[in-house]
């Protein structure tokens, strides 16, 4: 459940796999979702290492660097033209790619993951070690799958109703990521003046 409540919150990731399976004409979240981990494993693997605390201090920085990144993306998507729905931005085509790209790219993963996320993998790795740490984790990615996956199937499955929209739909969804692209700029800007 815990792991649900963080797939379930909107952002890019979410908003890209909307836009890649409508794009691509079928159920892309699985493999989204693989970028995803990949991402996330190399973001768990620098907090055990012990530089955890090097994305905790660095706030500003993700989110100053996050945040006109998503801005830019959102108005790619934003700007896009009949018959050309794109992230002229990006140019991402790989679902694979994508995963890493718009979870490397959201400001508040790695920081969810020195955080919550630290604090969860620290519980099970003192109620059952190691394994602990692999459920906790497997968890989380259980509920990543799972949730992007329906949403995947769930925008194919209607594909005859929301291609009509495309265009709209990617302009609502670039929308949706220049604001909370602003809202991290804003976060930093701020955190540094104050």
């Amino acid at each position: 459940m815990v792991g649900l409540s963080g797939a379930v919150i909107p952002g890019p990731l979410l908003a890209f796999t909307v836009y890649d399976s409508t794009r691509k004409g079928r159920a892309t979240g699985h493999l989204i979702i693989f970028g995803h981990i990949v991402w996330e494993l190399i973001v768990i693997l620098v907090i055990f290492l012990g530089f955890g605390w090097m994305i905790f201090q660095n706030r500003i920085l993700i989110y100053g660097l996050g945040g006109p990144v998503l801005v830019l993306m959102g108005l790619g998507m934003v700007r896009s033209r009949v018959g050309k729905v794109e992230l002229e931005r990006s140019r991402i085509d790989s679902s694979l790619v994508g995963g890493v790209f718009y979870t490397a790219f959201n400001p508040t993963q790695p920081l969810w993951w020195a955080t919550a996320g630290l604090a969860l993998l620290l519980k099970g790795l003192e109620v059952m070690d190691l394994m602990g740490v692999v459920l906790v984790t497997a968890g989380h990615w259980v509920s990543d799958f799972a949730y992007y996956i329906f949403i995947s199937l769930m925008v194919h499955r209607y594909r005859t109703v929301i291609v009509p929209h495309q265009l709209l739909l990617s302009r609502v969804l670039g929308v949706f990521l220049t604001v909370l692209g602003g809202y991290f700029v804003l976060d930093a800007l701020t955190s540094t003046f104050s």
